[in-house]
């Protein structure tokens, strides 16, 4: 059932990019609102040998990236197992829920600020 619901979250949100710290919040909120129990966490990992900071979230046994720290516009993507596991630190995060509308709000904001 955590698939399906994974597999929705990416294909409705498949069109929105965020900063990565508003992926993170978003992907929390909806996992919340759906019932689903989800970590998030800030994570040092090795990609093509250079140690990155990404937002990453854990729901049950799968993995979802949120995107580079820094980063301003980043999709949300699936992460294989093999990329978990070059997970060099990572450090548990906390973010407000954020409502239904607060979540539409955000993303509305961000396609009028990537339009003008």
């Amino acid at each position: 059932m955590t698939i399906q619901f994974v597999e929705s979250l990416l294909a409705a949100y498949a069109g929105v990019t965020l900063s990565a710290w508003d992926n993170l919040r978003l992907v929390l909120s909806e996992c919340s609102h759906h019932g689903f129990e989800a970590k998030g966490f800030e994570v040092e990992f090795a990609a093509d040998s250079n140690l990155s900071r990404y937002y990453w979230v854990q729901i049950g046994d799968i993995w979802l990236d949120c995107g580079r720290t820094n980063a301003y516009s980043a999709a949300i993507t699936q992460l294989t197992d093999e990329q978990v596991s070059c997970i060099n630190a990572k450090q548990s995060l906390a973010c407000a829920i954020l409502s239904q509308e607060q979540l539409g709000l955000l993303c509305m904001q961000n396609a009028h600020f990537d339009h003008c």
